[in-house]
């Protein structure tokens, strides 16, 4: 019911067939657009309470123009006007991008964070609304907030059109993308303040990690990525951070043009985004109810958007600078599923008895259960998408590899294949032990840092044995302490530079000897985590008929009790002596 009005939202579908669930959301789109997020409309209410509010918003307007006016004005005395409206493009919209990368977070960490300091979360989840509904509802507001900052700044974001040099298409654009970066600071700052429980906790975290990644973001998304742009498009410029918008602006159209300016930008955007909600909504949610789903229908949805994104390169690229373009886009796919694999690692289990009990009612499909939670339907699931992933690339690589116009094609898919095989033989090793280490840890941290520990092992490790072999034996650079470092991951780069040397079949060998074992190891600890999640889960199931049986005879006590008290008031017997059943005994 809306808290509004008092209305209640539209029924469910009449069934469960794919029309009438189109015709379901549709009216239930409609049913938003007539009544607004109940969290969203308080949060705007109180923020119009706040005279600082628009104190704080002119102070950075009037601040803002300030100083692109005394740029300009120093600039316009030695440079052309154009290049003064460049100068003034780059320098207002840096200050704007990292105007919004740390207020927007910051002033999302506040929502639900506050809420739970100032003890008002319990009433706002006595309400009844879902944890998805309060989660979009903050957003919202945050990000109403956040982009009260750009609108403000927009009048002072037009004057570098004014001196020339850039398109006011261009400024347009250039604003646009702030706002879809205002979107992800606002998502980062709401997934922070949803797992802290004090405000204070909440804005030093979100701050400390929303300045590096501005930075970092900003130094290889805009600098870096402009040399990329100028060799694809020379028309635009190299070295100045905001190029994106020019590129749409005077780039040509055509595959490349939809693929990394249209295609990929919605990737980059979408998919974090998705994924911070998904985990405020895991985290604003009860650990008996259902955390699980939404992370993993994003995992398997994102999964091949992402292996797609990092095979494009490779197409574009020319055909001398394929394998690099390969084995990055291999490197970058497994960085993802190992990411994955740290993020599963918190999964319980099994599914709750309420979950269970949620499943039955509902009738739920194998699919919706398979993707509930436990560690190992998560395993299973990181082993049935990351695998075929990690050999659509290998596959894609090959085909390349054959088909360029090279002097060794041979040789270049031999590469990709060593490096293909031993990511699939250390994610599918990752995948194991990230379930065994759940199966026999109850803290989620806990399994991650100790995950995290042994990772950096077997990368590092090997290498420290290999060389201190190499000095003991009294050996250079040799096969023999290379040999020592096969077990690390990076051991595929020595795989790789080896492959064109007729004299290197040790190295190979011991390479594919190693990730055979960790194969081997993997699905080992697969099998291990899979018994002992049985053997737990057997456990419980085995308390909970316990139990269920002591409260059946607790009821079947109480229910004879009740059915023997009449019969004992009437029995003669046991009358009392003054009373009339007495009397006439």
């Amino acid at each position: 019911m809306s808290v509004q009005t008092g209305t209640l939202p539209p029924a469910g579908p009449a069934s469960q067939r794919l029309v009438d669930r189109a015709r379901h959301r549709v009216g239930r789109v409609g049913h938003l657009l007539r009544e607004p997020n109940p969290i969203w409309i308080r949060e705007l209410k109180q923020a119009a309470r706040l005279a600082r509010t628009p104190i704080i918003l002119l102070v950075l307007a009037v601040l803002m123009a300030l100083l692109v006016a005394t740029i300009g004005g120093i600039a316009a005395k030695e440079i052309a006007p154009a290049k003064t409206g460049v100068i003034l493009f780059q320098v207002f919209f840096s200050l704007a991008y990292f105007v919004v990368a740390l207020v927007g977070p910051a002033v999302a960490a506040n929502s639900i964070a506050s809420e739970r300091e100032g003890r008002t979360w319990e009433a706002v989840l006595l309400t009844g609304i879902p944890p998805g509904e309060i989660a979009r509802g903050k957003f919202l507001a945050a990000y109403t907030a956040i982009s009260m900052y750009v609108v403000m700044l927009a009048p002072v974001g037009a004057l570098p059109f004014l001196f020339g040099g850039i398109t006011a298409m261009e400024v347009v654009i250039a604003f646009l993308f702030l706002f879809l970066i205002a979107l992800l600071s606002v998502a980062f700052g709401l997934a922070i303040s949803s797992k802290m429980g004090s405000l204070r906790a909440a804005i030093l975290v979100t701050l400390l990690l929303a300045f590096p990644l501005s930075i970092g973001l900003f130094s290889a998304g805009g600098s870096g990525l402009s040399y990329a742009a100028h060799l694809a498009w020379p028309e635009v410029p190299e070295g100045p951070p905001i190029w994106l918008p020019i590129a749409y602006q005077r780039a040509p159209l055509g595959l490349d043009y939809v693929l990394f300016l249209i295609l990929l930008p919605i990737a980059a955007v979408g998919m974090p985004a998705w994924f911070l909600y998904q985990v405020t909504v895991a985290n604003l949610t009860s650990e008996s109810d259902d955390r699980s789903s939404g992370l993993k229908t994003w995992f398997a949805v994102c999964a091949p958007v992402t292996t797609a994104a990092v095979a494009v390169p490779a197409f574009s690229v020319d055909p001398s600078d394929r394998l690099p373009a390969i084995v990055a886009g291999v490197c970058a796919a497994l960085s993802f599923l190992i990411f994955c694999v740290f993020l599963f690692a918190g999964e319980p289990i099994g599914p709750s008895r309420r979950i269970e009990v949620h499943w039955a009612r509902s009738r739920a499909s194998r699919l919706r259960r398979f993707f509930g939670p436990g560690v190992m339907r998560s395993a299973y699931l990181l082993l049935a998408v990351g695998v075929p992933a990690i050999v659509a690339l290998w596959v894609a690589g090959h085909r390349l590899s054959l088909g360029a116009p090279v002097a060794t094609p041979e040789i270049q898919a031999q590469q990709v294949q060593h490096v293909a095989v031993y990511a699939l033989a250390v994610y599918v090793f990752l995948v194991g032990l990230g379930a065994f280490l759940r199966a026999r840890i109850a803290s989620p941290l806990v399994t991650r840092a100790l995950l995290l520990t042994l990772l950096f092992t077997i990368a590092v490790g090997p290498w420290i044995v290999a060389a201190i072999a190499g000095l003991v034996a009294e050996l250079d650079t040799s096969e023999s302490a290379l040999l020592v470092a096969a077990p690390s991951p990076f051991y595929a780069f020595v795989m790789l530079s080896k492959a064109d040397q007729g004299d290197a079949g040790s190295v190979i060998a011991a390479g594919y000897t190693a990730a055979a074992g960790w194969v081997a190891v993997g699905l080992g600890l697969l099998s291990a985590a899979r018994a002992r999640c049985a053997a737990v889960v057997a456990q419980r199931e085995a308390a909970f008929a316990e139990t269920d049986a002591l409260l059946a005879r607790e009821d079947e006590a109480a229910l004879a009790a009740e059915q023997a008290a009449p019969l004992h008031a009437a029995t003669p017997e046991h009358a009392e002596p003054g009373s009339a059943a007495g009397t006439a005994a």
